[in-house]
Order: C-alpha cells, then structure tokens, then sequence
C-alpha cells in the first residue's frame, strides 16, 4: 500500500503495513505478555485466587487486524476476589502508578 496522505493531517504520511508489522511483531507480544505476568503477580499477592498470564490474540484498528496481546484470568476463582474486584482493583493501582 505504501505511504499516504492522512485527511486533515498537513506533512502526516501513514503506513499501515508499518502498524501491522509493528502489532504483530514478537516484541510487542513479549512486552504485553510481561505486562499481564505483572497484574497477575501483583493480583496473586493480593488476592486469594490463582492468576495466570496467558499470550492471545486481539483484534484492533480501523481494519480488525489481528494483533499480539495478552490475557490475564483466574485459573482458580476466589468468591472473595469476585466480591472486592481483586483483578479491577490492582489493574486501577499499577495505572495510577503508571503516571
């Protein structure tokens, strides 16, 4: 597809084979991957289920392309850590830390 001209944009030229490239790539995939073992950990810590940190794929964009992600679940549920929203709660305290 090549470069083209963004609408609205003035010297903006996009790729999206670039974006696609840059989502599928094993480096993202990697960086989300450790970003979910984090809440997990962190989750683990906290709450009294099992978290688990899982790669998976996501659809994203203009297009639904499929790109690299990453899932964090409760392989071993804790009615507790439902009740007080243990994963909700620690995902909200890493992004504020995130600031």
């Amino acid at each position: 597809m090549g470069l083209h001209k963004v609408p609205g944009s003035k010297s903006y030229l996009a790729e999206d084979a670039g974006l696609k490239d840059l989502g599928t790539s094993s480096a993202v995939a990697a960086a989300t991957l450790s970003a979910a073992q984090r809440l997990a950990g962190n989750a683990q810590a906290v709450g009294r289920g099992t978290y688990e940190a899982a790669p998976a794929t996501v659809t994203a964009g203009w297009a639904n392309n499929r790109r690299a992600g990453a899932v964090v679940r409760e392989s071993r549920p804790d009615w507790r850590d439902t009740r007080d929203a243990i994963l909700q709660r620690v995902a909200e305290a890493m992004n504020a830390r995130g600031r």
